[in-house]
């Protein structure tokens, strides 16, 4: 059985080696300095940033990532904090570094990565 650490609706991913889930916190757009340097604005939303890397995937499971991981909108979902969260995200560059064949009839890549930034 897949372990479940990342899932698009009923599609279990491939295990990543690394998952860096990043809070970022989203400001006001009057956000800045004062002339005495005290900081203003207001916090507005707080976002989810992952940071994925794979390696050693086999091609079938390189599509099975681009499948789920489009150009557009997508859900995502992985666990943070304890608790399930899916987010409505869109994915920055997919990279790929190749490997090749070996000889067992599969093509594999050394490593892939994307960051995924939540809606």
């Amino acid at each position: 059985m897949a372990k479940k650490i990342l899932w698009s609706g009923d599609v279990i991913l491939p295990a990543p080696t690394t998952l860096s889930v990043n809070d970022e916190i989203i400001w006001s757009s009057d956000t800045g300095r004062t002339l005495s340097g005290y900081m203003v604005g207001s916090v507005i939303a707080e976002k989810k940033n992952l940071s994925i890397k794979w390696e050693w995937l086999t091609e079938k499971e390189v599509q099975k990532i681009k499948s789920r991981l489009i150009a557009g909108f997508f859900p995502l979902s992985f666990k943070d904090d304890g608790l399930n969260f899916t987010i409505n995200a869109y994915r920055g560059t997919l990279s790929k570094e190749h490997y090749g064949e070996i000889g067992d009839g599969n093509y594999y890549y050394r490593s892939v990565t994307a960051d995924v930034i939540q809606r």
